[in-house]
């Protein structure tokens, strides 16, 4: 993070998304041929994912070998759920359900993929920094996120939506929902460690929704440190989405 190579893709992520909404604004395409062109974009940014960190796994006593791709790499995360939104905006005909889902990827497309490009996990997890031009999987996370902007912009930009503050409010609610449901789901692809039947230790977890630990590599090692943690997330979160909202609904109703 905050390296030259870094500050190099935020510039080619910067180009990329001023260049596409110039393009936009002048052709002016509906929303559905641009959901057309991200399902295009999710599929080879999975694509090279999966096949960028397979890995080839032993069981314990090394008789099986099997392909096996790590946990934090499933398309659970805030971003990368976006995926199955886009399908079900681009192809339903259930117009209530697409405008919630609609007012939903607005924001977390648009500060959920800032997030990612500003604190690019990737290079503590998966690749190095020496990698970040010579690795599939650099080009994916980089290219990825700032289609995700664009998308949140182009929603924004679209018409598509009379943005009311009930639309604000029904954002946080599906954010908090899901938030709740990431904490069975970082628990489910844990790897706890027992001894006879008492918890020892926790080798790895996911951290899917950034609900288990914060992304900043600060240490959490109370339960109280960590219900003050997530209070603060939640405080962001209602700040950042309002500001989201808050010019479109004004705007609204100027018009």
């Amino acid at each position: 993070m905050f390296s030259w190579q870094h500050f190099v893709w935020l510039g080619i992520c910067a180009a990329i998304i001023i260049t596409m909404i110039v393009l936009y604004r002048k052709q002016r395409p509906s929303l559905n041929k641009v959901l057309n062109y991200c399902l295009i974009i999710c599929f080879l940014s999975e694509f090279t994912k999966v096949f960028s960190v397979m890995e080839m796994a032993s069981s314990a006593d090394g008789s099986i070998i099997f392909p096996y791709i790590p946990m934090n790499h499933l398309p659970l995360h805030l971003c990368s759920i976006q995926i199955l939104f886009i399908l079900y905006v681009r192809f339903s005909e259930n117009k209530k359900m697409r405008d919630h889902l609609l007012c939903f990827m607005y924001p977390s497309c648009l500060l959920g993929a800032l997030a990612a490009l500003a604190m690019p996990s990737i290079f503590s997890t998966t690749i190095t920094v020496d990698q970040a031009f010579t690795h599939p999987m650099a080009y994916q996370f980089f290219i990825f996120h700032a289609m995700l902007i664009i998308l949140g912009l182009i929603i924004a930009m679209s018409g598509e939506i009379n943005w009311k503050w009930r639309h604000y409010f029904d954002c946080l609610i599906i954010i908090a929902a899901m938030g709740f449901i990431s904490l069975y789901v970082n628990s489910i692809f844990a790897s706890p460690t027992y001894l006879n039947g008492v918890l020892q230790h926790v080798d790895f977890w996911p951290n899917f929704f950034f609900t288990y630990n914060n992304p900043l590599g600060i240490k959490v090692t109370t339960i109280q440190g960590w219900y003050l943690y997530l209070v603060i997330l939640a405080a962001v979160i209602i700040v950042l989405v309002f500001l989201c909202f808050y010019p479109l609904i004004r705007a609204g109703k100027k018009r």
